[in-house]
C-alpha cells in the first residue's frame, strides 16, 4: 500500500506527464492544411495533433443499454440506514455538472441514502480531488461515484478509497482503474458526429472545436471523429482542429482564427457546443454551415429552434449521475454490478425538442442546479 506521502509524488508525476501529452498533442496535423495550422499557432491557438494510442480507442463496454433502458433505470434501495455517498465532480461550473449532480441527488433519495457533493478545480486538479476523498474518508463516507479530473492522475484517488474498503464507482469520463464504471463511450461519440456530417455534407472541408487538449473525453471525441473520417469519408477534410478550455470566449477565438486561415468552410462540429456558442458564431457561417455539437442543454435548444445547430449527441449526465449512484448503493448492499455500463448518445434533431428522451437530458424544475 502507497503511503500518503507516495500518494502525492505519484500524482504529480501524473500530472506532469498529462501535461507533456497536453503539449505533444499540439502542432500541425497530419490531415490538415500545414500552412492554415501554422497560422493558428502564429495566432496563439493550440492544434490537436494525433491523439495518444490509449485514446484512441473504444471502451469494453459489458453492457450497453439502449436510450429506453437507460431512462428506465431502477435506483435499488439501500439496504442499510444512515448510509453516505459522495459524489465528487471535476467541477460544477457548468449545465453538464449540474445535471450529473440533480441525477445524483435524485438517486441518492430513491435509494434512501445521504449524498455530498465535492467538486475539484478542473481538468488537470487530481490533486484536489486527493485532498476531497482523504477528507470523505476521514468523514466515514460509505461510498463514491466520481468523475476523474486526470485520466492518470486520478489514480490515487481510487487508490485511497480501496485502501479504506469503500467502493468507487468512475462516471462521466474515464479513470484509469479497475472499478465499475458508467460512462459514455467518447470515441464512439465522435464517430456518431462523423457519420452525422457526412449525412449533410457528403464532400467538403471543415473545423473541429477540439476542447481541452488533456482531457479524456475531448480528445476520445476528437479521435473517433477524425479516425472515422480517415476510414469511411475519404472526400471529408478536417483542415483544423484547435484545442481550447471549456470557454465559450476560448472556443469563438480558436474559430475565428480557424476561418480566418480556412474561409471555405463546409462543416463545424465541436465536442461540446458550449465551448462554441452557436450564436457567437460569425453570420456568414451561423446557421449556414452545418453544425454538429454535443450537448442537450437549454441553450443549445434553443440553437436547435432557431437553425444555429444541426444536430445535437445527448451526452446523459443525469443519467450518469443515476446510475453511479445507483451502481454504488449496489456495491454498498454487497452486490455485483457490471464492470463497464455503457451509455449510449441520443441524437437530437428540432423535430425531437420535447420528446421523452430529450426531456431525460433536461434538469427537471424541482431540482435546483
Amino acid at each position: 500500500m502507497r503511503t500518503r506521502r507516495n500518494l502525492r509524488q505519484w500524482i504529480v508525476v501524473g500530472v506532469l506527464a498529462s501535461a507533456a501529452f497536453g503539449v505533444a498533442a499540439c502542432g500541425n496535423d497530419d490531415d490538415d492544411d500545414g500552412g492554415s495550422e501554422a497560422a493558428l499557432e502564429k495566432a496563439g491557438t493550440k492544434v490537436q495533433q494525433s491523439v495518444d494510442p490509449e485514446f484512441a480507442r473504444k471502451l469494453k463496454c459489458t453492457e450497453s443499454p439502449t436510450p429506453q433502458e437507460v431512462a428506465d433505470y431502477q435506483v435499488p434501495k439501500a439496504n442499510e440506514d444512515d448510509l453516505h455517498v459522495t459524489l465528487m465532480e471535476v467541477s460544477l461550473a457548468g449545465y453538464y455538472y449540474a445535471g450529473i449532480k440533480a441525477g445524483a441527488e435524485m438517486a441518492a433519495k430513491d435509494a434512501g441514502v445521504d449524498i455530498d457533493t465535492v467538486a475539484a478545480s478542473g481538468y488537470v486538479s487530481p490533486e484536489r480531488q486527493l485532498e476531497q476523498v482523504e477528507t470523505a474518508i476521514q468523514r466515514g463516507t460509505d461510498g463514491i461515484v466520481m468523475a476523474p479530473s486526470d485520466f492518470e492522475g486520478s489514480v490515487p484517488v481510487i487508490e485511497a478509497a480501496e485502501a479504506a474498503d469503500i467502493p468507487v464507482v468512475n462516471i462521466s469520463t474515464e479513470v484509469a482503474a479497475d472499478v465499475p464504471k458508467v460512462l459514455q463511450d467518447d470515441y464512439v461519440l465522435g464517430e456518431q458526429a462523423a457519420d452525422l456530417v457526412a449525412e449533410r455534407v457528403p464532400e467538403g472541408k471543415g473545423i473541429i472545436i477540439a476542447g481541452p487538449s488533456n482531457a479524456d473525453w475531448s480528445r476520445k471525441r476528437t479521435a473517433g471523429f477524425k479516425d472515422r473520417v480517415k476510414a469511411e469519408y475519404p472526400d471529408l477534410e478536417v483542415v483544423a482542429s484547435p484545442t481550447q478550455l471549456v470557454d465559450p470566449k476560448a472556443g469563438l477565438k480558436s474559430f475565428e482564427d480557424a476561418v480566418q486561415a480556412n474561409p471555405d468552410i463546409d462543416f463545424i462540429y465541436a465536442v461540446h457546443y458550449y465551448i462554441l456558442p452557436p450564436d457567437g458564431i460569425p453570420a456568414e457561417y451561423k446557421g449556414k454551415v452545418p453544425y454538429i455539437g454535443m450537448g442537450y442543454e437549454p441553450d443549445s435548444v434553443t440553437a436547435l429552434k432557431n437553425g444555429s445547430i444541426d444536430t445535437l449527441l445527448g451526452i446523459q449526465p443525469i443519467a450518469m449521475g443515476r446510475m453511479g449512484v445507483g451502481e454504488v448503493v449496489s456495491l454498498m448492499n454487497g452486490d455485483d454490478v457490471p464492470a463497464v455500463v455503457c451509455v449510449p448518445g441520443v441524437q437530437f434533431s428540432e423535430g425531437d425538442i420535447g420528446s421523452p428522451l430529450a426531456e431525460a437530458e433536461v434538469i427537471p424544475g424541482s431540482v435546483k442546479e
